[in-house]
């Protein structure tokens, strides 16, 4: 499999990128110009990497959230791979769409032999995520071990545990298959054994209960069970004929019960008719005591008007109200004809212009050319003059129709002057009426206020009363309902008792059948059931026996197979681990390094174990450890380490893999010449490497892959 096409867009710090992947390794530098005293730092060098890590892993080795990938003020970003399988003659193309709010996306879609681009369907994004991973065949350990290295989270083989060691070699030798083999059969084998000897033991002992039963019931007395049998029947009809004579009893109960309660209902519903005539009595009564109230209500309203109409033997606070009323009349009428004044000399102005309109209109001049009509010393045209014109009229119009309502307003208020002269002339004559009948109609508007209180009086205590009756009612009711519902409580209990009753008779009819029909006692057929059946346990003795030395045999068979197997896995593991120990000095020596690595692992032991370590042991003359050599040893060492890992892993791959290996920051203490060898022996594999570095040497490689980050925004500028 190779990488075709990365497109990034907003991603960290790309604005926009589309790179194309060339089979040859290229050394990555960096160049901030945003930031002068970062020098590479921050250029934007691991992106690359950070960016093919989430398209074919969905994570990435920052230790981020997906939002955080977003360039800073966009909405989104955008992560494009496209890879290629020869062996499948498949393409692929994976687009994410990261957002910072929300769920991310994911579009897949794929061509074969370079025909027509077709989307792959799943699901849910999850499951888009695993389509990826199959199609690749790589685990996502290994793709961030072997393919895509970074610093922060990379642990070589030599610096491994021996479990990891172990585990890797295993895989690559698929010794685990054969762990699988050697285990399984021989531990089912001998819990079939053990479960051959534990049913033996329980069907020795079943044998011996049988033959216990055989003889209880060869010593059996069946007259005496005979008679026992009998007795129980008749005892079973006693209880049955008990048990119905007490519900019998209970259900005669129920019912004298309910007769009472029923006569209960029977006084309670006379009650409520005797109430209801009460009730009926009381609002006939309320309805007679309100036509009196209602009558003495129109009664006190004459004597009360009555009584207004002598307000006392002098009108002067009348009268100066009135008097006050006829100056602020006064004062609107003149306000009134002031109004009428304005409204004049307005249409004056108005009728002005008119005039002036119809002057200029008398001289319109008509064009013979082209008939346009238009007027002399007049700054607007002949439309719209005729406009002017008419709402001038229509202004005159408003003008007549409020002098007109003013005229009218004065008529009003000088008729209402005239009404208040009237007014003061009769008040003033009631100052000189005679004061007795006031008093009169005072006295009969104390007596119907005296009369009005007695009826309501009356009126509250009947109401009240009425009310009691009715809660009464409403009482009486209730209990009637609640009865009901203790009447139908009960039936059901008569009615359950009943079937109760006719169950237990059927039940004594059965009985009495099966006492009818009881025979003497024999039982020649169980003690013949029960030698069949002790005859059967010793076949199955028998043939438990034989099963037992038959899976003996196996598990003895197996135990011979399962430790030729362990040399088998040996031999592999052993061959895989020569493999890997070949391809390591092999790039070594493309690195002109003059280091040898020994892998040693997998031994018998004299007590036929075996030991599962293995030691790497790295020689110069003599022979030394890992942490031992300088920064540029071990980063030959790792290098050459990773290329042959990755070597196993691409060549046990049903598709050969991925022709891709980038490496973040690993070597840190290689200098420019140790940089130089490591591109040199990545040039003989002939696929896409990316060595992401801070060293700014142009003399280690040709090929350079220059990250230039200006204004915040990084851009590739090859070299």
């Amino acid at each position: 499999m190779e990488l075709v096409k990365l497109k990034l867009k907003n991603f960290l710090s790309y604005k926009s990128l589309e790179y194309d992947f060339v089979n040859k390794p290229l050394l990555v530098q960096g160049s901030n110009l945003t930031d002068d005293e970062q020098g590479s730092n921050g250029s934007g060098k691991s992106g690359l990497q950070t960016g093919i890590e989430f398209c074919i892993t969905a994570s990435n080795s920052r230790g981020v959230r997906d939002n955080e990938l977003v360039s800073y003020g966009e909405k989104e970003a955008l992560a494009s791979l496209v890879v290629f399988c020869k062996v499948r003659n498949e393409e692929i193309q994976i687009d994410w769409t990261i957002k910072i709010k929300g769920s991310n996306k994911l579009e897949i879609t794929k061509r074969v032999g370079g025909g027509n681009w077709e989307e792959v369907s799943f699901s849910n994004v999850n499951d888009g995520k695993k389509w990826i991973v199959n199609w690749f065949g790589i685990s996502k350990e290994d793709l961030f071990n072997y393919f895509l290295i970074n610093k922060s989270r990379f642990k070589s083989f030599f610096e491994s545990s021996n479990k990891e060691k172990v585990e890797l070699i295993n895989r690559f030798s698929d010794a685990s298959i054969i762990e699988g083999l050697e285990n399984v059969d021989t531990t089912e084998l001998e819990s079939n054994f053990r479960k051959s000897e534990d049913e033996i033991i329980k069907a020795e002992t079943r044998i011996e209960l049988k033959n216990e039963e055989l003889q209880n019931e060869i010593s059996r007395d069946l007259g005496v069970e005979f008679e026992k049998m009998v007795e129980g029947i008749d005892d079973d009809i006693d209880k049955y004929c008990i048990k119905i004579d007490s519900i019998e009893k209970t259900n005669d109960s129920h019912k004298v019960e309910i007769n009472s309660i029923r006569l209960k209902n029977e006084d309670s519903k006379n009650d409520i008719l005797e109430n209801q005539d009460k009730l009926s009595l009381l609002e006939s009564k309320i309805d007679e005591n309100g036509k009196g109230k209602v009558k003495l209500n129109e009664e006190l309203i004459v004597a009360q008007a009555s009584v207004d109409s002598f307000k006392g033997i002098s009108n002067k606070d009348s009268i100066d109200i009135l008097e006050q009323n006829i100056s602020d009349t006064k004062s609107d009428i003149k306000s009134s004809e002031l109004k009428n004044v304005g409204i004049r000399d307005s249409a004056k102005k108005v009728q002005k212009i008119i005039n002036e309109i119809d002057v200029k209109l008398g001289g319109e001049i008509i064009c013979p050319s082209c008939s346009y009509g238009f007027v002399l010393n007049s700054d607007l045209t002949i439309d719209e003059l005729k406009e002017k014109l008419a709402s001038s009229k229509d202004l005159i119009s408003k003008y007549k129709e409020q002098y007109e309502s003013e005229e009218n307003v004065q008529k009003v208020l000088i008729g209402e002057l005239d009404g208040f002269g009237v007014e003061i002339q009769k008040l003033r004559k009631e100052e000189n009426d005679s004061l007795e009948g006031k008093k009169v109609f005072i006295k009969l508007l104390d007596k119907a206020s005296s009369n009005l209180y007695d009826y309501e009086i009356l009126e509250r205590g009947l109401v009240r009363e009425k009310s009691d009756l009715k809660n009464l009612i409403e009482d009486i009711s209730l209990d009637i309902d609640r009865r009901i519902e203790s009447i139908k409580t009960i039936e059901g209990k008569i009615k359950n008792n009943t079937e109760d009753i006719g169950t237990f008779n059927a039940r004594i009819i059965e009985l009495e059948g099966n006492k009818a029909t009881l025979e003497p006692l024999s039982n020649k057929s169980d003690i013949t059931t029960l030698k069949k059946e002790l005859s059967a346990l010793d076949g199955l003795k028998t043939s438990i026996a034989l099963d037992k030395i038959s899976i003996s045999d196996e598990i003895y068979r197996l135990n011979q197979w399962k430790a030729n197997f362990k040399q088998f896995r040996l031999h592999l593991a052993n061959q895989s681990l020569n493999v890997m120990e070949y391809h390591t000095n092999r790039y070594l020596k493309d690195m002109k390094s003059d280091l040898i690595v020994n892998f040693d692992g997998y031994k018998t032991l004299a007590n036929g174990s075996i030991k599962d370590e293995i030691t790497c042991k790295i020689v110069r003359g003599v022979e030394r450890t890992f942490s031992s050599f300088s920064g540029g040893e071990k980063g030959r060492l790792l290098f050459a380490s990773i290329l042959a890992n990755r070597y196993m892993i691409n060549s046990t791959h049903k598709y050969g893999g991925l022709d891709f290996l980038s490496v973040d920051e690993v070597f840190e203490g290689v200098d420019a010449i140790g940089l130089k060898g490591l591109i040199k022996s990545a040039r003989d594999l002939e696929i896409a490497v990316m060595i992401i570095t801070h060293v700014s040497d142009e003399n280690v490689s040709d090929d350079i892959l220059l990250i230039e980050k200006i204004n915040g925004i990084s851009n590739i500028k090859s070299k």
